[in-house]
């Protein structure tokens, strides 16, 4: 009887034992698990943080004009539409000073989005910069380049006057400024042509909004709280006599 008792002990023993290295052998690869969840998370989370960290980007430029201003000059016209000779100007508001013969183009969208903003002097004013301006004719047709250089000088004389400061860039910028202090700013361009003695500046930005984390920027920096962006600029001797800043839609 006793020799029994002895050995029903030892059983338990050495099964208890074992339960108990199971159990903690269980844990052991839980906590090691455990860890290494963590420790992956962990990384990632820092990869997208520093990757995140390390894009560089800037804000875009802009005018000093308000909403505010945009939203009185729009009252109830909602298309503000202005006619010269044969074509029409809607959805845009024109600003103007007779006395530094300056003029502000802005072409909204929804919420008073700045999708378009024209800068030009109301002489001389480049040929690119007008044919890239979207202008209609009766019936909704677009207007041909060919109609809109004969009938846009006509649309200067119904600009609202406003004072020169306005005409300031927020990054500085104002007609008669070099073409080094733009590439000072932007870069390299991304494309540079000549058009009838008239060279053209042109960059073009991905937005933040719309960046994948995966396409190359080639060393360019993202456009902050941008859908995408681009600058154009015209140089008359290396000096600005126009520009056009463009905010991509979704």
């Amino acid at each position: 009887m006793r020799i029994l008792q002895t050995l029903i002990t030892i059983f338990l023993l050495v099964f208890l034992s074992c339960n108990k290295i199971k159990t903690d052998t269980t844990n052991e690869i839980e906590k090691v698990d455990s860890i290494s969840i963590d420790t992956i998370l962990k990384s990632v989370h820092k990869s997208d943080v520093f990757i995140s960290d390390t894009i560089k980007k800037f804000e875009v430029d802009d005018y000093p004009i308000t909403n505010k201003m945009l939203s009185e000059e729009l009252g109830a016209n909602s298309s503000y539409k202005k006619k010269s000779g044969q074509i029409y100007s809607s959805d845009k508001i024109w600003f103007g000073n007779d006395t530094i013969n300056e003029v502000l183009v802005f072409e909204l969208y929804t919420d008073y989005h700045r999708m378009l903003t024209y800068h030009f002097y109301n002489k001389k004013i480049p040929t690119d910069l007008i044919n890239r301006m979207e202008l209609h004719i009766d019936g909704g047709e677009l207007a041909s380049e060919k109609q809109k250089q004969i009938d846009f000088y006509g649309l200067l004389n119904q600009t609202i006057q406003i004072k020169s400061p306005y005409f300031i860039s927020n990054k500085d910028f104002r007609l008669g400024d070099t073409k080094q202090k733009a590439i000072d700013c932007y870069g390299k361009p991304d494309k540079q042509t000549m058009n009838n003695g008239i060279e053209i500046l042109e960059w073009v930005f991905i937005g933040e909004i719309f960046y994948d984390g995966k396409t190359d920027l080639k060393g360019k920096p993202l456009a902050k709280d941008s859908f995408g962006h681009q600058i154009i600029m015209y140089f008359k001797n290396e000096k600005l006599i126009g520009q056009i800043l463009q905010n991509d839609i979704p």
